[in-house]
């Protein structure tokens, strides 16, 4: 799993027509599944409405991260960018080592950038102790509809450290009659397995 390599492509041709993505993101999920089931035994694979002594799956919700200036998301992706260069843009807790929550663990198989201005020029991230190298993102300036998707997906486990740097290009409007800032949207593509249905309940945006 997680080798580093990967494809760009429209994001609603790849997830319909493309069979080599469905294969990968059922062998990521084959994976999890039997991860959890393991680690969180007794406990058994309840998909999206786990009962009393099973797991579940949801989408990878904007709450389990950080964004870029250290506050966590709360309903949606986006973020207000204010300053050009290389920066943090997504990470698990800062406070805590960048970890992820306790009792989540996220299938991790793309991101897709919805802007109608793109200006994340290129990424790198770690997981764990394993760095791996920058993609430059500018091709994907060709599509309608772009995404980066991960030949083999990857899995952030629970508690354990992740954090995604890039580039955002300038400049960036910094006084009136412009937004002071760029807003960017980056989707991390996949599933979230949770332990406890509890976590999942609240209100959305609300923190987990």
């Amino acid at each position: 799993m997680g080798q580093g390599g990967y494809i760009f492509c429209e994001w609603d041709a790849v997830a319909e027509q493309y069979p080599n993505f469905q294969m990968a993101f059922a062998s990521l999920e084959d994976l999890m599944i039997r991860k959890c089931s393991a680690e969180w035994a007794p406990k058994q694979f309840g998909k999206l409405t786990p009962n009393a002594g099973q797991y579940g799956r949801t989408s990878i919700l904007p709450a389990l991260f950080w964004d870029h200036n250290g506050a966590r998301l709360t309903g949606s992706w986006r973020q207000l960018y204010t300053t050009a260069g290389h920066q943090l843009l997504l990470s698990g807790n800062p406070a805590a080592g960048y970890v992820i929550p306790e009792d989540m663990k996220v299938a991790w198989i793309g991101l897709a950038f919805p802007n109608k201005q793109q200006h994340i020029s290129e990424i790198r991230f770690q997981i764990g102790d394993r760095k791996y190298g920058r993609i430059n993102l500018e091709e994907m300036r060709i599509y309608n509809k772009p995404a980066l998707i991960f030949e083999e997906g990857f899995i952030i486990d629970e508690e354990q450290s992740f954090d995604l740097h890039g580039f955002v290009e300038g400049p960036i409007a910094i006084a009136a009659p412009f937004i002071t800032g760029v807003y960017q949207n980056m989707v991390m593509l996949g599933a979230a397995y949770y332990k406890i249905i509890d976590k999942v309940l609240g209100n959305c945006g609300a923190a987990i």
